[in-house]
């Protein structure tokens, strides 16, 4: 759960970060976007080593679950940037604090909620690999824009692939 909150909150303010200032910015990180999310799906199918027919049934459930998790990505962040305001007094702030520790909670449940639809699609087992494989493909991802600097000086561990 911590991790989860954790990885939230990265995700989040790389999102707030990365807006865009510029039409051209917005079409650029709309691509960045889509080239990750390439990268992500190929690397899940990877690592699930999921069939045709596991794959048909995966992807429609998996792509929802991303959607309604973005949506409350997306409401949090807002939380987020409204906690800049300098001008708010100390209970507005404690209302904002809570209700990002709400939606952080929300996403959890969400992502649970999900569990038994994943099980029964592609078995106990991959999914287990999902949720360890959606872990290592954010910190690849973190170490990547990091500039590659991680485990080793390479950024990644020993026989470990790259995200390419």
């Amino acid at each position: 759960m911590k991790d989860t909150l954790i990885f939230t909150l990265l995700l989040s303010s790389l999102v707030a970060v990365a807006q865009p200032k510029t039409a051209n910015d917005a079409e650029t990180l709309e691509k960045k976007k889509e080239k990750i999310e390439a990268m992500k799906v190929a690397y899940l199918t990877n690592e699930l080593e999921l069939t045709v027919e596991e794959s048909q049934a995966f992807w429609p459930v998996y792509n929802e679950l991303q959607d309604k998790e973005i949506e409350l990505r997306s409401n949090q962040l807002k939380t987020f940037k409204d906690l800049e305001d300098d001008v708010m007094s100390d209970e507005a702030i404690e209302k904002m604090i809570y209700s990002m520790a709400d939606a952080g909670i929300n996403i959890a449940e969400l992502r649970k909620s999900y569990l038994d639809d994943f099980i029964k699609v592609i078995g106990a087992n991959k999914t287990a690999q999902l949720m360890r494989a959606e872990k290592e493909f954010g910190r690849r991802m973190m170490v990547r824009m990091k500039g590659g600097k991680g485990p080793n000086e390479r950024g990644r561990k020993n026989g470990e692939r790259p995200i390419r």
